[in-house]
């Protein structure tokens, strides 16, 4: 009987240290880079044409910034995510007749991402895989024409371009070096789509821009 009782507290003080090590919530922060693959369109425009000499378009070039995200433990699988970061501004590049101009443009974007993520193995384990599924908004902001992108649509030109909401996906890692602390390393990808206008006086030049982000990011984490 007292090797019984023995085996009974044996397993329940394991089961207190496993729980114990359970943590609900994981704040991360870390590096993210942002690949873009953009497609878009040759510009439209409400104007005579040798105003918008064909080809026109635009390549979103790529940006690095500083990742920050929380996850909430649901069970042993699931949990909840949230990925987001200080706004990073991209380049924007010229296409076709564009393409001599160099930077004619420059955006910022924030892009709060919300995942459901499921966990393999155990919440023991020291790497521990996922994959989530989840929902993008990117909205941006402070979108302007440089020097030379108002020489190359001839004069001061506004730009605006409208807010994205598409579903997203990430694969990662989680390394677990001890209790609290952790290294998580994932590869992201959104469907962000986004209406452009470009306005110089009295013309509108329109296109639709394709991000295809691909977004990697190694971020500490530590539980509590």
């Amino acid at each position: 009987m007292k090797k019984i009782h023995f085996a009974v507290s044996a397993l329940f003080g394991l089961a207190c240290v496993s729980s114990a090590h359970a943590f609900e919530n994981t704040v991360r922060a870390g590096i993210i880079n942002v690949q873009v693959h953009s497609e878009s369109p040759d510009f439209t425009s409400n104007g005579p044409s040798f105003l918008t000499p064909q080809p026109a378009g635009l390549v979103v070039q790529n940006a690095t910034t500083l990742a920050l995200g929380y996850s909430r433990r649901i069970n042993d699988h699931l949990d909840f995510d949230f990925v987001a970061g200080i706004p990073p501004e991209h380049e924007v590049t010229g296409r076709g007749t564009l393409a001599p101009y160099g930077v004619i443009s420059k955006v910022k974007q924030r892009a709060p991402t919300f995942f459901l993520n499921y966990n393999f193995g155990a919440p023991t384990d020291t790497f521990r895989p996922f994959v989530g599924l989840g929902l993008n908004y990117t909205q941006f902001f402070d979108a302007k024409s440089t020097a030379v992108g108002n020489i190359a649509t001839g004069g001061p030109t506004k730009i605006d371009l409208k807010d994205s909401v598409g579903l997203a996906g990430q694969v990662g890692v989680r390394y677990q070096y001890d209790e609290r602390w952790s290294v998580t390393a994932t590869i992201a990808a959104a469907k962000v789509k986004s209406d452009m206008t470009a306005t110089t006086g009295s013309i509108e030049r329109k296109t639709t821009i394709d991000f295809r982000p691909v977004v990697y990011c190694v971020a500490l984490g530590y539980s509590f």
